[in-house]
């Protein structure tokens, strides 16, 4: 497996259940990333195996490698699911490149 540019586990791209609800639906999570450049919007699918097809998405975070708590400041718009992906645009407003920018997404769905 390649190292995700020096990323601490925690962050690489990965996938978890996080709990199981009685009518048998699943609360699953997934992770990817993307780095930053010259532009402000930056299109990222994440993928949550666990999960057959996504009915809702309960949770996006971000997390950025290098963090300038002074500048940025990350949104998700857009957001499209398809099956188990969430599909979206990251608005970025911030003056740093080559920043590592981590998307973490809590859902709802089937197993």
């Amino acid at each position: 497996m390649p190292e995700w540019f020096d990323a601490p586990v925690a962050y690489r791209p990965s996938h978890d259940q996080v709990g199981l609800l009685q009518e048998g639906r699943l609360i699953a999570m997934g992770k990817n990333y993307v780095i930053e450049s010259a532009t402000n919007c930056y299109p990222l699918n994440v993928r949550v195996p666990d999960l057959r097809m996504i009915e809702y998405v309960l949770n996006v975070q971000f997390t950025c490698s290098n963090l300038d708590c002074t500048y940025p400041v990350y949104e998700a718009v857009n957001k499209k699911i398809t099956g188990n992906v969430v599909g979206m645009t990251i608005f970025v407003n911030t003056r740093g490149t080559g920043n590592t920018i981590f998307v973490e997404v809590i859902a709802i769905g089937p197993p």
